[in-house]
């Protein structure tokens, strides 16, 4: 028990001290001011046609808890703590798609004065939108790095963090698009409104939506926010404007057609996967190095930065162990292991005494599992 109750000491920890820092407070601040925002502008429509709205949000919960699984577990090692994969979510679907709604309607009353409203119906969004919206869900992004330093140590883990807020901006975007289609069909077939708002947004458009195109951008931001270089840099920088001139290309009145849907959104999705693949990389051989030299230095033993390496193999190790608190101590053993190769990856506020104390943690939970695994074959 000892053990299990250390593992809910140091969560409560984890969770006292990000609620200590100011970041949170502008977390929270921000995804309440999106609510409010996003709910006085679609509480009529919600009023007027609740069927269509449960039926639009009764599609659509499925297809974003889907994603938000899958998003999460997008990572070679481990999967992403649900806490910041829930704030990265929130910020998203809340703060960024409330904060959207003004900000691009007033970006798209400057494009109409400025050079004509008919201008402006024809490429106002694909100006606007890529600027508003990807800005707002990238300062999600370096919003969580404040929040939680750990969280975001490389590219990789930008890129995982910058789709998971692009989901929840697409998740919200899609249950506006219900509304928008409920009005536009004379709210007559709420329900055959929703299904096809589902159908063309999800079914259709989800592989190439907000998720890949933050992505992306994350990707260059999780560079700079990892390792500040000049390089990094202008890798966050490149990011950044990628992710823009894909959102851009979405929006735009090019390949309009719905079955030039995929010809269109390709692009974007390449673009997503390219970068994953690029990110995932060279976290992978950041991670081979660390493994290798606290090999040497005798934290871990060899055969052990295969083991780290894989998810089927800690959990066939699991089963190898009897259960109880020898299951639990190895469970922490494998964490901490964890924790300590991917300090070393780069990150904000990297505590110089944090590599010291978690190989002193090491040690101490490999005894404590060989005596515990020793009287349990006792027993």
């Amino acid at each position: 028990m000892a053990v299990t109750a250390g593992a809910v000491t140091a969560a409560a920890e984890t969770a006292g001290a990000v609620m200590r820092r100011p970041a949170f407070w502008l977390w929270a601040a921000t995804c309440l001011l999106g609510v409010w925002i996003a709910w006085r502008g679609l509480d009529a429509v919600v009023r007027a046609f609740p069927v269509g709205s449960i039926a639009g949000a009764a599609l659509l919960a499925p297809a974003l808890a889907l994603g938000f699984w899958a998003l999460r577990r997008l990572h070679p090692v481990r999967s992403r703590p649900a806490g910041y994969a829930l704030a990265a979510l929130a910020w998203g679907g809340l703060a960024a798609f409330g904060l959207a709604l003004p900000a691009n309607a007033a970006f798209q009353a400057v494009i109409g004065k400025t050079a004509g409203p008919e201008f402006n119906s024809v490429w106002g969004a694909s100006i606007a939108a890529p600027v508003d919206e990807e800005i707002l869900k990238l300062a999600g992004v370096a919003t969580l790095a404040l929040l939680a330093p750990a969280a975001i140590r490389s590219p990789l883990d930008g890129w995982g963090y910058g789709a998971l807020t692009g989901l929840g901006f697409q998740a919200s975007e899609n249950f506006l698009y219900v509304l928008n289609t409920i009005v536009l069909t004379g709210a007559t077939q709420d329900v055959n409104a929703a299904l096809f708002s589902f159908g063309s947004r999800v079914v259709g458009g989800a592989w190439w939506s907000h998720w890949a195109m933050t992505a992306v951008g994350g990707a260059g931001l999780g560079c700079l926010l990892g390792r500040a270089t000049r390089t990094s840099v202008a890798v966050a920088a490149g990011g950044v404007v990628l992710a823009m001139a894909l959102h851009a290309w979405w929006d735009s009145p090019l390949l309009h057609s719905v079955l030039l849907l995929p010809v269109k959104g390709a692009p974007i999705l390449l673009a997503a996967v390219v970068t994953y693949r690029l990110s995932r990389r060279r976290y992978l051989s950041g991670f081979r190095r660390r493994t290798h030299a606290e090999t040497v230095r005798g934290v871990l033993v060899p055969g052990e930065r295969h083991i780290l390496a894989s998810r089927k193999w800690r959990k066939k190790e699991q089963w190898k162990v009897p259960a109880g608190q020898p299951r639990r101590t190895l469970a922490r053993l494998r964490a901490a292991q964890l924790e300590l190769i991917e300090d070393g990856l780069g990150g904000l506020e990297r505590d110089p005494l944090s590599p010291a104390r978690l190989r002193a943690e090491i040690q101490t939970l490999r005894r404590i599992l060989a005596a515990t695994s020793e009287r349990s074959r006792a027993a």
